[in-house]
């Protein structure tokens, strides 16, 4: 009897002894297992909360950029000079076109011409878009540009006058204010970054009582049209003959009529542009006739300056 309650004891106590190890190896486990829950739960929460901060900064991007808004800065230069030469209200030295350049990607507006311009309004592609212009066709345009646009993947229009064109043919040195003649215009259309536009042909004048294409008092209009119709062929028929075909009419002092919209209507022009200045918010194609325009003034260091003011900012 002695003996069975001694064995009796040794298989308790070893019962006892698995017993226990189970249970340590269990607790172990269910402390591993929680840990893993634990840490589960803090990364899914973790990975919540990116998903949540991303989708409200995409939220917010959204509503910034699909606001039922195109917004169009369009900046006018004239001449570029080099960076020893005078500059002044419509001449800008390399340096200040190309800190503009850097400033306007750094505001966030993307850089578009007349046809990637056409596509965000028939696409409706809400937004912040800059289009960069040069009026007269002056030498300094063909001389310095080019290499800007492409190191800062942009484009512009270059509006050119026939007069001057045809003038500078007759010229052959080149001064800080030189024009383009007819066989740089034909190599600088040749860049896919740029187009060249009209600027009339001899409409670049104040005289016998008439600013730019503007009508005069007491002109008819149908004298008016047929006037301004012949000035705008001529210069279409020169820039056709080197390969060159406009869309983009650029008032000369930014004066015009309704008159002359009617003509460049009829004659398909897509798009006309002033030197009225302000922003423009663009709703369809017709908002693309008759765009502002902000002079770039040398004398105006910060191009953030000319923005705000255009937006009557302070």
């Amino acid at each position: 009897m002695a003996k069975n309650n001694g064995k009796f004891t040794l298989f308790l106590m070893l019962c006892m002894l698995v017993f226990a190890v189970c249970f340590i190896i269990g607790m172990d486990k269910c402390e591993y297992a929680a840990k893993q829950v634990n840490f589960t739960d803090k990364h899914n929460m973790s990975t919540a909360r990116q998903i949540v901060s991303d989708r409200a900064q995409n939220t917010s991007k959204s509503v910034k950029v699909n606001g039922g808004k195109i917004e169009l800065l369009c900046l006018m230069y004239h001449n570029i000079v080099g960076n020893n030469q005078k500059q002044g209200d419509y001449e800008v030295r390399v340096n200040m076109l190309e800190q503009d350049f850097a400033e306007i990607k750094k505001l966030g507006y993307t850089c578009v011409n007349r046809k990637k311009l056409l596509e965000v309004v028939d696409n409706k592609k809400y937004g912040k878009y800059a289009m960069i212009t040069f009026d007269d066709g002056f030498y300094g345009v063909y001389k310095y540009v080019p290499k800007l646009l492409e190191k800062y993947d942009m484009s512009c229009i270059v509006s050119v006058v026939g007069e001057f064109m045809d003038k500078q043919d007759k010229i052959e040195y080149k001064t800080r204010c030189s024009y383009m003649n007819t066989n740089e215009v034909k190599e600088l259309a040749k860049n896919p970054r740029v187009e060249i536009a009209q600027h009339s042909y001899d409409y670049h004048h104040i005289k016998n009582g008439r600013k730019g294409v503007k009508i005069k008092n007491g002109e008819t209009s149908d004298k008016y049209i047929q006037t301004f119709k012949s000035d705008t062929q001529k210069l279409t028929d020169k820039l056709k003959s080197i390969g060159v075909k406009t869309k983009t009419y650029c008032y000369p002092y930014g004066e015009y009529c309704k008159e002359s919209e009617s003509v460049l209507k009829n004659l398909k022009y897509q798009m006309t542009m002033t030197c009225n200045e302000h922003l423009n918010y663009v709703k369809g194609r017709e908002s693309l006739y008759l765009l502002g325009r902000l002079n770039r003034s040398a004398n105006c260091q910060n191009i953030n300056n000319l923005i705000a003011k255009a937006c009557n900012k302070k």
